[in-house]
């Protein structure tokens, strides 16, 4: 062994002691998370939720266990808040490499064993015989004494707590209260940044006892005039002028269209009735019409 592969056998396993802790941690805030929405009832709110509204009833087999859909989201919530609140108080961790904390730990090393690793690739007599002297004093040393067993008992204790509590509240079923769904709805709407959709801002109101033109017109009366970029436009007109309303004028009127009368025309009978028959078959005709009435 040298003291390069030593030092780097140190560092990965404090990196893994590390890693330890943090996950520790983490499911212990994890299961605290789940408990108090258990508690707090936060399964009823999802209804709410349109996306989740229609798997409600839905469950997943897991190792033989079945698991409903809204526990699934309760523990995939849980578990990103408990990374996010993981990372925050682990953000100021104790970064110090294992030499100084071996060198801690073993005050007859102090400065030797740092000034070896720094000399690692030097080759004389000094650095040599520092090298033997560090390395038969470091030959029984092994990564357990990196391991700080103060932190992981406290984290083995929030794991046990916390997975104890979990226990007892779901097999009891222990919450505050009877919250229902319309708890969480009139809660929700009660919270000063969402805007309260049951006043009818969105819709018109008519004042049918006003007259100005103020967005609440009469929609039942005629509609004599309008505003067109900034101009009244007089919407009436005569019967059978046969021009109708064309915003700016850049409508062209159709040449091939005839537009009708000014003035009603009374109905005029074609002049086919009033053609003549051959002399002496009025009474045939006549017959003829009379048999196909009766049909």
């Amino acid at each position: 062994m040298d003291i390069r592969k030593f030092v780097q056998t140190k560092e990965a396993a404090l990196k893994k002691y590390r890693r330890t802790y943090k996950l520790l941690d983490f499911l212990t805030i994890l299961t605290l998370f789940y408990t108090l929405m258990v508690v707090l009832s936060v399964d009823q709110a999802l209804p709410l939720i349109r996306s989740f509204e229609v798997r409600l009833e839905t469950s997943y087999d897991v190792a033989g266990l079945s698991i409903a859909f809204a526990t699934v989201v309760l523990l995939a919530v849980s578990a990103l808040l408990s990374l996010l609140l993981t990372l925050i108080v682990h953000r100021k961790d104790d970064k110090t490499g294992a030499i100084l904390l071996i060198e801690k730990k073993y005050p007859s090393l102090r400065e030797r064993l740092r000034t070896a690793y720094d000399n690692k690739d030097v080759d004389n007599i000094i650095v040599n015989d520092l090298d033997q002297k560090v390395l038969l004093s470091i030959a029984q040393l092994g990564s357990i004494v990196l391991l700080s067993k103060k932190i992981l008992t406290l984290a083995l204790m929030g794991v046990v707590v916390s997975s104890t509590i979990v226990t007892v509240v779901t097999f009891y079923d222990i919450r505050i209260g009877d919250i229902t769904t319309n708890d969480w709805k009139d809660l929700i709407d009660n919270l000063p940044f969402v805007p309260d959709s049951s006043n009818g801002d969105d819709f018109f109101e008519i004042d049918e006892d006003s007259e100005e033109s103020t967005g609440t017109e009469n929609l039942t009366g005629p509609s004599a005039v309008i505003v067109v970029e900034g101009k009244e436009v007089d919407l009436s007109l005569p019967p059978g002028s046969g021009v109708g309303f064309s915003p700016g004028n850049d409508t062209e009127q159709d040449t091939d269209f005839v537009p009708s009368s000014s003035y009603e025309i009374d109905a005029i009978s074609s002049e086919t009735y009033y053609e003549s028959f051959p002399a002496g078959y009025e009474t045939v005709i006549k017959s003829y019409f009379e048999k196909m009435a009766e049909k």
